[in-house]
């Protein structure tokens, strides 16, 4: 039977691939989730050629309450995002549980491309490509047929006019007429004139009663009551009660002797598979047939080699199963596949037959997620931002399951872990699911919570531990047990410790919390109100959220009791830093402080004291003076050529050289110059008139060292002891710190 459509051109199948199955190519499963008793939505990161996130509706036509339908706009040509035409499609006992989109559309006018139609109803008539460089360039359709089954398969679409001429073929049906056409125009049109160009005869023809609907199956009998001749240009309407004939070139050659009067009748049929089906969807190329790739266009055009985002239905050999197949692409984690690509990737998953969809941008994946009656897309489009690109037609996966009892539940918890007696933890319901994974309403009017053994107990969804024992708690909807935990509760702690800093600087506060685990060192859930918090020692006070305020230096105790357990820190509190680089939990934190008390030592400007730093020979002059009380005011010009009486620090120097605790070199003080170990033991030894000689011998100080009586001096006073394994490192540079730890040591002998 010749075809309708108006560029049949011969079938193709590719036999050169682009690219090759890959032996290697894997899969990883990320996701399977029922939606339906009877649809599985799966989703994959598959390693082949590219990285690729898939995502897979698995239905199942077995189910007594699964089925796949077409979707359509509400408006011919109307457009809208899978989500929504699958949404405004759902209801009671018929829920669009997952969807794909479906069919290729003319994206200026938002027209389906090709062949649809509903229990013979015909939606769109549709066209064919040109050439086997598009991909609908065969007639192919995917729908379920009269017998419930799914199909992957050619169709023979005609219309056929019957009259004095006999039985002519005619091209097309309620679409634009194009050149050597032949179209029949019903009132089914999408617009109520042909609105064809002055390019052809028209054939007006009124039948004895309103045309309702066109399908296949149909004949429809009448008289021709006008002709548009050609060249006119009258705008002609389609009657309610009859159709138009719309014939151009050869087409139109061959209604050249029908005249008005002449009867006239139209036969439009399907090929016996595809008659009464519940719907068919032409789309293409095919791409799988009897588990082989089976591409019915020229894998070398440049649509079939762009990789980019794909959808595609298959159908399983007995036809009962049907899978809605999408690919992501375009994305740093999803690059897309070509055709040969998805074709092989399709015969891998093992299907029998499968059919491209509309790609690219308008691939989308949509499935019900648990909780809810409305889809949500599972995939990434490819468009800006992911948003979903709107479409003519989809393909949704129904449920007609009735709502049932409550089967599963889920839920959450706070504070998961042993209850520690007057603590609570708060649970919250998710969703509520029946045998259909049907959302069923959840309040606090069908949700109720009982415990088997009475140690814990409810207020709305408050969980109370009440005393210590093991129990479990069963959620109930509308009284019947639905999910339940265990749960323990305790009114012991096991291992308790206490967070927070050890040195407090005084008249500063500090937080302390408690961290406490169950007698099996698991998580022990209590409230922070029922940790007591209190202080032992004279060292500040404590409030009931561990806020401590150091009020006392010295030291003292943190404690916490939970229950009837309690544990304690050791604090040490501590005055207020001097400079802010000798805070109070520096080792010579108390030494320096001393030393600036008696003002004997200053830090610099910027409030740092700089305990590291190497000391100076001026500075030890000036801090030597300090401690002596030298006067500075009677004193004798030393005559240090480097140390003029302009020199910030000349009066002290002068007075420790007056006093023989310090001299020169060659008539030079070098007042920047750093002191070593061995200079300062001689200048403490002289200004504090130490002697001695000490049972410690420093290996690297022997008797024949100009410093040695000076550091035994030191030695024998227990200024010093030196380094371990017996040395003192006398040429080593002292810092400003540990000079102050000998002064420290010289002065409270």
């Amino acid at each position: 039977m010749k075809k309708i459509l108006i560029y049949l051109v011969a079938f193709v199948l590719a036999l050169s691939p682009l690219y090759s199955a890959s032996a290697s190519a894997s899969q990883t499963t990320k996701l399977t989730k029922p939606v339906s008793s009877g649809t599985t939505l799966y989703q994959y990161t598959h390693q082949g050629a590219y990285t690729n996130q898939i995502s897979h509706l698995s239905i199942n036509l077995n189910d007594p309450y699964t089925k796949v339908e077409v979707g359509l706009p509400s408006v011919y040509g109307g457009l809208a995002t899978t989500t929504a035409l699958a949404n405004s499609h759902s209801s009671d006992g018929h829920r669009v549980v997952g969807a794909v989109n479906a069919a290729f559309y003319d994206m200026s006018t938002g027209y389906p491309l090709y062949l649809i139609s509903q229990n013979n109803e015909i939606y769109n008539g549709g066209i064919l490509a040109k050439n086997a460089s598009g991909y609908v360039s065969y007639p192919i359709a995917f729908g379920v047929t009269a017998n419930g089954l799914a199909e992957i398969d050619t169709y023979d679409f005609a219309v056929t006019t019957v009259s004095k001429l006999g039985r002519i073929p005619l091209t097309g049906l309620n679409r634009q007429r194009q050149q050597d056409e032949s179209i029949l125009f019903t009132p089914q049109h999408h617009t109520t004139a042909t609105n064809s160009n002055q390019y052809g005869v028209e054939y007006v023809v009124q039948t004895d009663e309103q045309i309702t609907s066109t399908y296949f199956g149909q004949q429809l009998s009448g008289k021709v009551v006008q002709i548009r001749p050609y060249g006119s240009t009258q705008k002609l309407d389609i009657p309610k009660n009859g159709f138009v004939i719309s014939a151009n070139g050869a087409q139109a050659a061959k209604f050249e002797s029908l005249q008005v009067g002449d009867a006239m009748a139209v036969e439009i049929s399907i090929n016996e598979k595809w008659q009464d089906a519940e719907f068919m969807l032409a789309s293409g190329p095919m791409l799988v047939r009897d588990g082989q790739r089976h591409i019915t266009m020229d894998t070398s055009s440049s649509r079939a080699k762009e990789v980019a985002p794909r959808s595609a239905i298959a159908i399983s050999k007995d036809k009962k199963t049907v899978h809605f197949v999408t690919v992501d692409g375009r994305l740093s984690d999803s690059k897309g596949m070509n055709l040969v690509q998805f074709a092989d990737y399709l015969v891998s998953q093992g299907y029998d037959r499968a059919i491209n969809l509309d790609g690219g941008g308008s691939t989308t994946m949509a499935y019900r997620n648990h909780g809810s009656n409305n889809v949500v897309v599972a995939n990434r489009p490819s468009n800006s931002g992911g948003a979903e690109r709107r479409v003519s037609a989809i393909l949704e996966a129904i449920s007609t399951a009735p709502l049932s009892d409550a089967k599963t539940l889920k839920y959450s918890r706070t504070n998961v872990g042993t209850l520690l007696v007057d603590s609570t933890s708060t649970v919250t319901i998710e969703y509520v699911l029946d045998q259909y994974y049907n959302p069923l309403p959840v309040s606090s009017s069908n949700i109720s919570f009982k415990s088997e053994n009475g140690y814990v107990a409810f207020t709305n969804t408050t969980i109370q531990a009440v005393s210590a024992g093991t129990d479990r708690v069963q959620i109930l909807y509308n009284g019947k047990a639905v999910e339940s935990f265990p749960i323990t509760v305790t009114d012991t702690p096991g291992a308790m410790a206490i967070s927070g800093s050890k040195d407090v600087v005084k008249d500063a506060a500090t937080t302390y919390t408690l961290a406490a685990k169950d007698q099996a060192g698991n998580n022990l859930v209590y409230s922070p109100s029922q940790v007591k918090w209190s202080v032992d020692g004279d060292i500040g006070y404590i409030n009931q959220d561990g806020k401590f305020v150091a009020t006392k230096t010295g030291t003292g105790k943190i404690v916490a009791q939970l229950g009837n357990t309690s544990t304690s820190m050791t604090v040490t509190v501590m005055d207020k830093a001097i400079f802010t680089d000798v805070p109070a939990s520096h080792p010579y934190y108390k030494e320096v402080s001393y030393l600036v008390e008696k003002k004997y030592i200053t830090g610099y400007g910027d409030g740092t004291f700089r305990p590291e730093q190497t000391l100076t020979r001026a500075h030890g002059a000036v801090i030597i003076s300090r401690v002596l009380k030298l006067d500075t005011s009677k004193i004798k010009d030393p005559g240090f050529k480097d140390v003029k009486a302009s020199h910030t620090y000349y009066k002290e120097i002068a007075a420790i050289q007056n006093a023989g605790i310090m001299d020169g070199l060659n008539g030079n003080f070098n007042p920047e110059g750093q002191l070593t170990r061995a200079q300062m033991a001689k200048i403490i030894a002289n200004a504090f008139k130490l002697e001695g000689i000490s049972s410690i011998q420093f290996k690297d100080v022997p008797k024949s060292d100009w410093a040695y009586e000076y550091v035994q001096a030191l030695a024998a006073n227990d200024i010093t002891t030196g380094y371990g394994g017996g040395i003192f490192k006398p040429n080593e540079k002292i810092s400003r710190v540990h000079f102050g730890l000998f002064l420290y040591r010289v002065l409270n002998q």
